[in-house]
């Protein structure tokens, strides 16, 4: 009797365990992407299949009856090109993008999701290299990484050196080349983590269900920018190559699809319309701040006629932004000082001379195009003149008197196409 009873006691404990032994533990899985992008890309490598296996594997685990709580471990990750915190947000977007996808298919509780943006993932960068025996400088890379801090900083507390640096350098560029096509494109995902804890928890409520199939509205709103990119704007956080990484710069701002232009050409179609060239440079030194530089020239004359349209103008500006949602657009303010020299004549009386300009100005700069947007703005300040009064008599310029002019007021009117570049995002290498 006593061993007909242990029987039964162990086919029953076996037949509890099967469903529990079928649930995964820690089962991981990547879902990679492009190079500076969060955007999904099914076609990318196998991630179509991983996703779909994800999520039927999710499926059953959520409506399993063992009593097992299932919990998510979601984690975003970057290659180390690039700015630091650009880097960071771009793991953020990508988890984000993965979220969402999963939330489409299946209901997740918000408590059973973990998230962590890790930004640079040197611990897998160091895996990697040492698991490619091809890799140029094996032991040098490996030392950099292990031995070397992120940033390194002077007794004024500026940074003077760092890892990324001190790769990019050795053997001038090689093996980091290596790594950026051989090594990087690994690192450029969202790693999935299923976690089985067997402990006795209460079962999910429908409550908790239902508090996990809705979604934080801000975290959505954010994807579907994200997830309609594709043929449009492009995600935008990423990393880059150039030795001027080399600072932790602390950009803000909210998540956006937008890329990262740093430099920013523009013309003024309203002087363009008059016959009078302009051409302008803005440097976005962060999110907040800018410098430009604009120009314009109209040198037009027909000597036989006394007719001259010739004026030259330099002004330079700084401005402030407001913070928006998409860097490069919204409102600014600026302070700006400038100069002009010019020659105006119509077959007449002439004005020869030059002018001094410095006021405020404010703008609006709103997006066309993935590259292209629009500027509106005028400049209201004080300007000063001082010009010479001339004649055209007998093929001679006969002097006239010389006059001053200050005027106080609307100075500079500006509707401008802008096209905007350098997208510090993908300039060297991103996800």
């Amino acid at each position: 009797m006593r061993t007909k009873y242990k029987i039964w006691s162990w086919l029953i404990l076996f037949a509890c365990s099967l469903p529990l032994a079928a649930l995964p533990q820690n089962d991981s899985v990547c879902l990679y992407f492009q190079r500076g992008y969060a955007t999904w890309d099914p076609s990318l490598r196998d991630n179509d299949r991983t996703l779909n296996d994800l999520i039927i594997k999710l499926k059953k685990v959520y409506t399993d009856t063992v009593s097992c709580r299932i919990e998510l471990y979601m984690e975003g990750n970057a290659s180390p090109d690039g700015l630091t915190s650009a880097n960071t947000k771009l793991t953020e977007k990508r988890v984000a993008t993965i979220e969402s996808l999963l939330r489409e298919k299946i209901q997740i509780p918000d408590s059973l999701i973990y998230i962590t943006a890790n930004g640079i993932d040197w611990k897998g960068l160091d895996v990697l290299v040492k698991n490619d025996p091809n890799c140029p400088s094996q032991q040098e890379i490996l030392y950099i990484i292990e031995h070397t801090p992120e940033w390194i900083y002077d007794h004024n507390n500026q940074i003077v050196d760092g890892r990324k640096k001190q790769l990019m350098d050795l053997h001038g560029g090689v093996p980091y080349n290596y790594m950026s096509e051989k090594i990087f494109p690994e690192l450029r995902n969202a790693t999935i983590t299923i976690h089985c804890k067997t402990t006795t928890v209460p079962p999910i409520t429908e409550k908790e269900k239902n508090v996990g199939t809705k979604a934080d509205d801000s975290t959505r709103n954010s994807i579907s920018d994200q997830t309609s990119e594709k043929g449009n704007n492009i995600v935008n956080s990423t990393d880059q190559t150039t030795t001027s990484t080399l600072s932790p710069d602390n950009q803000t701002g909210d998540r956006t699809t937008t890329p990262l232009h740093r430099i920013a050409l523009k013309t003024n179609l309203l002087y363009d319309a008059i016959l009078m060239p302009s051409l302008e440079a803005e440097y976005r030194i962060d999110e907040r701040w800018s410098v430009a530089v604009e120009g314009s020239v109209a040198w037009w004359k027909k000597d036989k006629q006394h007719k001259y349209y010739q004026i030259a103008t330099i002004i330079p500006e700084g401005r402030y932004w407001f913070r928006t949602k998409k860097p490069w657009h919204g409102h600014y303010i600026g302070l700006f000082a400038g100069g002009s020299w010019y020659d105006l004549e119509n077959g007449a009386r002439g004005y020869r001379g030059e002018f001094f300009t410095t006021g405020i100005s404010y703008g609006y700069m709103f997006p066309i195009g993935r590259s292209l947007s629009l500027e509106t703005g005028i400049g209201v300040g004080f300007l000063r003149t001082v010009y010479e009064e001339y004649l055209p008599i007998d093929g001679h310029y006969v002097y006239q008197q010389t006059s001053r002019t200050n005027w106080i007021g609307p100075v500079k009117l500006k509707f401008a196409f802008v096209w905007r570049l350098w997208d510090q995002n993908k300039q060297g290498g991103t996800r």
